[in-house]
């Protein structure tokens, strides 16, 4: 994808600033993510910015039920010692599991080595049976 030039993004930051969002600025702004980015933060400052916003967040000062704030907070660290308690579960399941299987693989390649010095021995040293005819 071409990137835009430097010259389009003053243009439509400069339009942008003065409100106007045209079918050039919209075009520039789907391709380019830095203008996208300043274009959205911009928007978000004037919402945060309007005066009836502060008026509705004073508004909504009211004092909340102790017991309903009592109940959530209570409510919140239930969850998080269930959450714990699971994640130390797994985690103990996964070091078992672990272990389990770095036990196995000790075992079958002690099995192995002792097969293969076995094979080797058996090499060297004629069992009785080949003397034995057939």
């Amino acid at each position: 994808m071409k990137r835009p030039k430097e010259t389009d993004c003053g243009r439509v930051r400069a339009a942008l600033a003065e409100g106007r969002r045209g079918a050039p600025e919209e075009s520039h702004l789907f391709g380019c993510a830095p203008c996208r980015t300043d274009a959205r933060l911009a928007a978000a400052w004037r919402i945060l910015a309007r005066p009836e916003m502060e008026a509705e967040a004073a508004a909504s000062k009211i004092p909340a039920d102790e017991r309903f704030v009592r109940g959530v907070l209570e409510r919140v660290r239930e969850e998080r010692g269930r959450t714990a308690r699971r994640r130390t579960r797994w985690a103990a399941a996964a070091a078992l599991l672990f272990f389990f299987l770095a036990g196995a693989g000790e075992k079958l390649a002690a099995s192995v080595a002792a097969n293969a010095e076995d094979s080797y021995a058996s090499m060297l040293t004629p069992s009785i049976d080949s003397f034995l005819p057939q």
